[in-house]
């Protein structure tokens, strides 16, 4: 496997921003977010077996968010499945909810939005499979993405240590050009065979962790950023569970509901500022489209978020 992103290669302030602009080429456009922004790091690894490409990648704690708007930048229309190497992944795609550990596997459709978080140092082996590959089980299977499948034990132990084997053979540059399309059609096959038929080998939970609560919370308010009516009241109600439980779980995070709900927005905003196909648009049409304030406050806000003013970040001045 090649390296195709070092987040070491820039400067520690630039590697966020860096790791998500480079993934729009590399893996697909998300959004990507984190505490540590000061002190992030990554990497990917991918190559390609056939018509399947196998990545592995290693990140600091962040948020992946990939929105309708992402999807319609740049859509390899495939599924992705990751093998969970170290660490743990929270998905959200759909209204399903899914927290891989160590040895699960867990998919996401890259045509759909999706949330996916990893909240310490996370590493995994993605195989993407072209729909076209699923026939006609790719329906079956688009509807059980973002669902956990434990590796624990039975076949999907045994797909998860064939989805490693591969990776590692990939990147020993061990597979023989003439082997590549009989192990293709064993991984399809396999990954066929964990979602079509016998359902046993999904998890699914009748009681919902924090983590999965969280995810789908903040996956509700990234599909409706742009309503300014959006606030914890109608987010707990939407996710069933109480106001005054919605605010414990984001006081669990350091930050607050509102807080979280202000940075999505200054965030969707900044990038729609350094977006040359939206030059068009003025300052304050951005800023409301995202349910954000007046003129005058929402330069304060984006002042202090960034260090800089709306007007100087497009200008180039920041």
């Amino acid at each position: 496997m090649a390296v195709v992103i070092d987040t070491a290669l820039v400067p520690p302030r630039e590697r966020l921003d860096f790791w998500a602009e480079s993934s729009c080429n590399a893996y697909v456009p998300l959004q990507v977010r984190s505490a540590e922004r000061k002190s992030f790091w990554a990497r990917m690894w991918a190559d390609t077996l056939g018509p399947l490409t196998v990545f592995r990648i290693t990140t600091a704690p962040n948020t992946m968010i990939r929105t309708s708007r992402a999807v319609a930048a740049g859509d390899p229309e495939c599924l992705d499945l990751s093998v969970i190497l170290r660490g743990q992944l929270n998905s959200a795609q759909d209204g399903r909810n899914g927290v891989a550990r160590s040895g699960d596997l867990i998919s996401k459709e890259t045509s759909r939005p999706a949330v996916l978080r990893a909240e310490a140092p996370f590493e995994s082996i993605v195989v993407r499979v072209p729909w076209s590959l699923l026939g006609p089980d790719a329906d079956e299977i688009g509807s059980r993405t973002a669902v956990t499948i434990s590796g624990r034990d039975g076949p999907p132990r045994a797909a998860a240590r064939l989805l490693r084997e591969v990776a590692t053979a990939l990147e020993q540059d061990a597979i023989p050009e003439d082997e590549v399309p009989e192990i293709v059609e064993n991984v399809v096959g396999v990954i066929r065979s964990l979602y079509v038929g016998d359902r046993s080998a999904v998890a699914t939970q009748q009681l919902r962790s924090r983590a999965e609560i969280l995810l789908a919370v903040e996956s509700y308010i990234e599909a409706n950023l742009g309503d300014p009516a959006l606030g914890p009241e109608r987010i707990a109600r939407a996710s069933f569970i109480s106001t005054r439980y919605l605010h414990k779980l984001f006081e669990a995070e350091g930050t607050s509901v509102c807080a979280w709900i202000r940075s999505a927005r200054l965030e969707r905003c900044r990038r729609d500022l350094l977006d040359p196909s939206l030059a068009h648009q003025t300052i304050l049409s951005i800023a409301s489209g995202w349910g954000l304030p007046g003129a005058q406050q929402f330069s304060r806000l984006f002042r202090n978020a960034y260090g800089c003013s709306p007007r100087e970040l497009r200008r180039g001045l920041a």
